[in-house]
């Protein structure tokens, strides 16, 4: 939570943008330099308010009429990603479509020499993530009234067809002047009557927030939404949110199978009602929750003026008191202990969630490109020296650099781990590197071999177009370095990194295998064939993952079986 300044040493919040005490960038200096530029011909930039995953938001001045307005800026790097580009143009067009008192306004859009710029309402305050921090928690009635601001929005934005995806603290503004709630951030909003970004199988969202059907990737509806905001009341109030874990597969594991603590037991000082409507919005299943944002909203309203909502029952739990532990979409129920004497060995159920939530976890490898880390974190940093290549800002670590070559995206290349082996196959899309002297065709050979079994059972689950071979690097690194954090920057390496022994980065398309042949034969076909499903055509991505499932059943199969 806090971050030392490097300039005075004063302890900060990790979402402030200034030191506290001496006011030294606490960004990297590459986003400060943009201060005094002129955007869409008419901002002048002025001072940087937040740095996330794929953008930059700075404070501008209108030149002409003097208005102030909040810039979000998409860098010509990750612009030329096609996905990140049509998620931005994606809140462009839902922000053009909202005009609302509770959802920041949109005031330009364009493109300025390789950069994506949206124009928008700056609002003077700060979000309900810094108010949650700063308070650890706060009062009820404060909570209830920012989440009533926020659900009228929602309200708004449903009535329209646009469901955000991703409500959390850190995407609530709140008005120094008025207390009043702000929704912003509709980059991975979505627009009901566009296929772009929705697809089944595709998941978009912040892990702590994200709703049982996000978490398998199933189609959402404004129920998603009341999940979400759900969540973020409970942190509001409880200090916390319900599921907390070392990785991502293990909050999302929770998400679909455990049920959310009551907040009275945590200690939060609510009525009885606001914790039955919090744990009615959280229920797994959707048909279980709030139905609409406005019936939410009718019950925080009768909650803050005294009175008990109609209809709304004592719960148990969030799935009630004989409820499911996973929400009933044709998953069937995983058992959170064993009893004494039972086979370590997983069950089906146990392994079908598994696999459920393993694929989710590499959609949000996309994370790198998509805001998980919050609003003010710095995932990626730009300078001048890395020749516009994404470097992982990883304090005290030696800096990584981009290996020399013609292509765009280049795996990430420590000055501690140096490749023996570069050899690059362009007929196959492929490049192999290795720290250990091998026969990079045997590698490629398993590639290649991985990609036409898998073409295989996407044809038998109905997939007639041949999938792209999209390009890949394969490199063969130490097995310490698939747990060393620079490759996980900003978030942590995952528990289970050594037993895995694998890691495919998104925006390089580079899959890290650890030098252990057990391992490496183990891993690279199943690794092949995630990236076939993850650079998939949306329509492809559904099928896709029911091919994979019989893929990796397959290799399971035909490995031998110590005796």
């Amino acid at each position: 939570m806090y971050v030392t300044c490097e300039a005075c040493g004063a302890e900060n919040l990790d979402i402030e943008v200034k030191c506290s005490a001496c006011g030294a960038p606490m960004t990297s200096t590459g986003v400060h330099g943009m201060v005094g530029e002129v955007v869409l011909g008419q901002y002048e930039v002025t001072d940087v308010l937040g740095q996330g995953g794929m953008s930059v938001v700075y404070k501008a001045r209108h030149r002409m009429t003097g208005q102030i307005a909040a810039l979000k800026i998409l860098p010509r790097e990750l612009a030329a990603h096609a996905q990140v580009k049509s998620r931005f143009l994606e809140e462009a067009r839902a922000l053009a479509a909202l005009d609302h008192p509770n959802i920041v306004h949109l005031y330009n859009f364009g493109e300025q020499a390789g950069c994506l710029a949206l124009a928008m309402q700056f609002v003077e305050g700060y979000t309900f993530e810094r108010m949650i921090i700063e308070r650890e928690r706060v009062d009820w009635q404060t909570a209830t009234r920012v989440s009533i601001d926020v659900l009228s929005a929602l309200e708004y934005a449903h009535s329209r067809g646009i469901i955000h995806r991703d409500m959390k603290p850190s995407n609530v503004l709140i008005r120094a002047d008025s207390g009043a709630a702000t929704v912003m951030d509709f980059g991975i909003a979505k627009m009901t009557t566009s296929t772009k970004l929705t697809a089944t199988g595709q998941t978009m969202g912040t892990v702590r927030y994200m709703s049982p059907e996000q978490v398998r990737g199933h189609e959402v509806d404004p129920r998603t939404d009341v999940y979400s905001l759900g969540v973020t009341l409970f942190e509001a109030v409880v200090g916390d949110t319900p599921f907390d874990g070392e990785t991502h597969f293990e909050i999302m594991t929770k998400h679909l199978k455990e049920l959310v603590p009551r907040p009275r037991d945590l200690g939060a000082e609510v009525p009885e009602a606001l914790e039955d409507a919090i744990l009615r919005s959280v229920a797994k299943a959707r048909d279980d929750r709030f139905q609409s944002a406005a019936d939410f909203r009718d019950a925080l309203e009768t909650i803050l003026a005294g009175q008990r909502p109609k209809g709304l029952q004592r719960l148990a739990s969030s799935a009630g008191p004989a409820g499911p532990a996973i929400a009933p979409d044709g998953d069937l129920e995983v058992p959170t202990s064993k009893p004494d004497g039972a086979s370590e060995a997983p069950t089906a159920a146990e392994s079908r969630l598994a696999r459920e939530v393993r694929g989710t976890t590499l959609w949000l490898s996309l994370g790198g490109l998509v805001a998980l880390a919050g609003a003010v974190v710095a995932v990626l940093v730009f300078s001048g020296e890395s020749g516009g290549q994404p470097v992982a800002a990883v304090p005290g670590a030696s800096a990584p650099r981009a290996a020399e070559g013609p292509e765009s995206t280049e795996p990430l290349v420590f000055d501690d781990i140096q490749p023996r082996v570069d050899e690059r196959f362009d007929d196959q899309g492929l490049r192999v590197l290795s720290v250990a002297e091998r026969d990079a065709g045997e590698i490629v050979a398993s590639v290649v071999d991985a990609r036409q079994r898998f073409r295989a059972l996407l044809q038998e689950a109905g997939v007639n177009e041949e999938l792209q071979a999209e390009p890949l690097t394969v490199f063969v690194v130490p097995e310490t370095a698939i747990c060393d954090p620079r490759l996980y920057r900003p978030h942590a390496s995952p528990a289970d990194c050594a037993e895995r022994g694998s890691h495919y980065r998104v925006p390089e398309r580079t899959l890290y295998l650890a030098d252990n042949e057990e391992l490496l034969s183990r891993n690279l076909p199943s690794e092949v064939a995630l990236t076939q499903c993850l650079h998939a055509e949306s329509k492809v991505q559904g099928p896709c993952s029911e091919a994979f499932e019989a893929f990796e059943e397959a290799l399971a199969a035909a490995r031998p079986r110590n005796r």
